[in-house]
């Protein structure tokens, strides 16, 4: 079965997570859920996102995150495409996941769930 393709999930970057977390309770009344000091996930917005605030591992811009089943193949199809890896695949809680820039300068990342 060939792999599927979604964008899913949104990451924004901040310079300090609590702060833009703060912002988004007041503001739109979003709940979250913390996976450590530095990344919170946001519920119901519309779309699953969470906040990087890890300086480290944050990106320029907000990061589009898109789902597949197959990350292997995800990525063969990605750098096919002209895309570049500039983070290889890694895991985290809930699955692995690599990032990558398009032709046009973009990074964005592909992720599959823990089996």
């Amino acid at each position: 079965m060939p792999a599927t393709y979604q964008i899913d999930y949104l990451e924004f970057p901040s310079t300090d997570g609590l702060k833009t977390r703060r912002f988004f309770e007041e503001a739109f009344e979003w709940s979250f859920i913390s996976y450590g000091p530095n990344y919170h996930a946001i519920e119901a917005a519309g779309i699953d996102a969470g906040i990087q605030g890890d300086a480290d591992a944050a990106t320029a811009a907000p990061l589009a995150v898109i789902r597949t089943t197959d990350l292997e193949a995800a990525q063969r199809a990605v750098e096919l495409a002209g895309g570049v890896v500039v983070r290889p695949p890694f895991d985290f809680p809930g699955g692995r996941r690599f990032h990558f820039r398009e032709p046009g300068g973009n990074e964005m990342a592909v992720w599959v769930s823990a089996p």
